[in-house]
């Protein structure tokens, strides 16, 4: 068992680091929606920080927005090594919070078809310098996992995808799909049927209040600090302006790029899934199988997210 981690409320001791998340071999790739819910920002400082073999995909672009914000922060990590690959466009303007002061966005007429041509050939030309897995950490829509299957459809034998997302027994508003898998519920659908026993991180299980963040966060203000570095302050201005829309923060996607580095934090089962029209999920005897979250360890997932972010 783990020491008894700080709750988020309170002033966290100094960490020592105690989890290996270096995978031995292969590819981990970041599907991320940055710059909306701050949880897409702390995953991507916990792998920068933790993972060398590591590549960033923006989900639900916007004009080129997240894809900037990827840069920078990577940047002001220190790994200008870690290519971004810009990702499809579905729309999602009102969903990003970061100021456009990063660089010039594409103002040429879109294009789908050809976005995610580029998109699978990078993704593709990435992949072809590594051997081993993929490991896909999906954290926002499913578009860019169903263009890159479906214009390179070889590279689903390389695929280890750990997606955040889906419900089974308990979500927040039980008439729809949860938020990755509604934002583009064809190419969920899509993906998941094409998928060989992808592993989910049902939001049955991010929405547990106890890696809520609020403002209170002890380590938040540290972040804030006008002594912290330039990444962190910008997190935390992040964090702000999430929190002026929302009374926290999940961290939804950390938790699932922990499942995606074969962390001990989340347990999975196998179950049959059906997947409706909407991109809701359901048990069915007859449907595909999926390794599905179970059971979460959430002290011990706080004590390595704290460590990831601070030490």
């Amino acid at each position: 068992m783990f020491d008894d981690p700080p709750h988020p409320d309170q002033q966290p001791p100094t960490p020592q680091r105690r989890f290996d998340a270096t995978p031995t071999d292969g590819l981990v790739v970041l599907d991320t929606d940055l710059g909306y819910d701050p949880d897409d920002f702390v995953t991507v400082v916990i792998a920068a920080r933790t993972i060398p073999n590591l590549a960033v995909v923006t989900a639900d672009e916007t004009r080129g927005r997240r894809a900037l914000l990827a840069r920078h922060v990577l940047d002001l990590l220190d790994r200008p090594d870690v290519p971004v690959i810009t990702g499809i466009d579905i729309g999602g303007e009102h969903r990003f919070l970061i100021n456009d002061d990063l660089g010039e966005l594409d103002q040429r007429p879109y294009d789908v078809t050809a976005a995610a041509d580029q998109l699978a050939e990078a993704v593709a030309q990435l992949s072809a310098t590594t051997t081993g897995p993929i490991r896909w950490v999906g954290m926002g829509p499913m578009t860019n996992l169903t263009a890159l299957l479906t214009y390179t459809p070889d590279l689903a034998e390389r695929l280890m995808v750990t997606q955040m997302g889906g419900w089974l027994d308990r979500y927040r508003d039980t008439t729809r799909a949860s938020h990755n898998f509604r934002t583009d519920p064809a190419s969920a659908g899509l993906a998941l049927r094409a998928l060989h026993e992808p592993r989910l991180v049902l939001s049955d299980y991010t929405n547990a209040d106890i890696i809520q963040i609020t403002p209170k966060w002890a380590l938040l203000r540290r972040l804030q600090a006008p002594t912290a570095p330039a990444w962190a302050r910008l997190l935390g201005a992040h964090f702000e302006a999430w929190c002026g829309r929302r009374p926290g923060s999940w961290m939804h996607d950390p938790l699932t790029l922990s499942a995606a580095l074969g962390l001990p934090f989340v347990a999975f089962r196998p179950e049959r899934i059906r997947i409706a029209r909407d991109a809701r999920i359901y048990r069915d005897p007859t449907g595909r199988p999926m390794e599905v979250s179970c059971a979460v360890d959430y002290d011990g997932f706080l004590d390595w997210l704290h460590e990831g972010v601070s030490s």
